[in-house]
């Protein structure tokens, strides 16, 4: 039993010290494998990180590349034009022949240009006598009259003078500048405009209407003393110019030179047919206290031509002077009738009227 017991015991211990190793070595392995599995996930996400990193290097790399300027479309229509080339050398070869029914067309052709070649010059040196025989050009181009072409081309060159350049007259060259000046004028292009009428009246002082034109402009810009100097020029060469001894005679009374206007006038004519030179002298006459002669010019005035109310205030100012209050109160109201009075000269007529009555 002793012997079994120990036995037994033996058995129990080598079971409990089999035990005891397994579990040992189950200890070790465990913490090994698990080791070893963690390695494999650590490196797999490594890979990928750096499959991305590379992929993403290589993506900024392409994005960094210089683009080409010129597209493939653009470079793709360069071959075509070889094309024709092999159509257009063929052709060549079949006008050649074409061209031997040619001579028959010049000899169709001389008689048609030549007669108008001699109609023309015929014109331009006899022009009347072609005009009376004009009737007859129609007549049939035949192909016996190429003689007489011939003989009669030598004459063309008589006619070509009148291609040369003309030389115009002082008369045509002021008025072309005077028509320039008034198209400069309308386009308010003032000085290109004097510079043209100055050149006008360089080429034909006599040149009225771009006189004229002249001093309006400059009595506009208020250059007294420069539209003076013109229109003095004006009548020194002839004084019997009613328009231009007015103008002068105007600027000679706003300067409250009555003598010099009355100068003007009586050189420019005292019995002028003009009716606002007629009222420019009784105004001037009237300034000189000579009313009488004022009376005169101011009833000439109105025989030519129908008067403002400003002419008719000044007769009627000179006939109340003269002590003709009858025709002092009438001349008021026909000023009055005939209006065009600023508010001041009408009070003035109304009240003078008043008291003549």
């Amino acid at each position: 039993m002793s012997l079994i017991n120990k036995m037994l015991q033996d058995l129990d211990r080598r079971q409990a010290l089999a035990g005891a190793t397994d579990a040992s070595v189950a200890q070790v392995t465990a913490p090994g494998e698990a080791q070893r599995g963690g390695r494999e996930w650590l490196w797999r996400i490594v890979a990928v990180l750096l499959t991305l990193g590379l992929g993403w290097v290589v993506w900024v790399g392409y994005q960094l590349l210089p683009k080409p300027l010129v597209t493939n479309v653009a470079v793709q229509p360069a071959p075509s034009p070889p094309a024709p080339k092999v159509t257009v050398t063929a052709p060549p070869p079949p006008p050649a022949a074409v061209a031997e029914p040619t001579p028959p067309g010049p000899v169709e052709a001389p008689p048609v240009t030549a007669p108008d070649t001699l109609r023309l010059a015929r014109e331009i040196e006899t022009p009347l006598r072609e005009r009376a025989a004009g009737k007859r050009e129609p007549p049939k181009q035949e192909p016996t009259k190429a003689p007489k072409l011939a003989a009669a081309l030598p004459a063309l060159p008589k006619g070509t003078v009148d291609k040369r350049d003309r030389v115009y007259s002082a008369a045509q060259t002021a008025d072309a500048q005077f028509r320039r000046a008034a198209v400069l004028l309308n386009q308010g292009r003032l000085s290109e405009a004097e510079d043209h009428l100055a050149g006008a009246l360089r080429a034909d002082p006599s040149h009225a209407a771009a006189r004229q034109t002249y001093v309006a402009m400059l009595l506009e810009q208020r250059r007294v003393e420069a539209a003076r100097r013109l229109l003095q020029e004006a009548l020194a060469v002839n004084a019997a110019q009613p328009a231009f001894a007015v103008a002068l005679a105007s600027i000679y009374t706003e300067q409250r030179d009555y003598r010099n206007a009355l100068e003007v006038l009586d050189k420019a004519g005292p019995a002028a047919r003009n009716a606002e030179f007629q009222a420019m002298r009784g105004a001037v006459l009237q300034r000189l206290g000579k009313h009488a002669e004022a009376v005169e010019a101011y009833q000439n005035a109105i025989r030519i031509a129908p008067q403002p109310g400003t002419t008719w205030v000044g007769l009627a100012i000179s006939l109340e002077t003269l002590g003709r209050r009858p025709e002092a109160a009438q001349a008021y109201r026909r000023a009055l009738d005939a209006g065009s009075l600023a508010a001041e000269a009408r009070e003035y007529a109304e009240a003078r009227a008043r008291a003549l009555e």
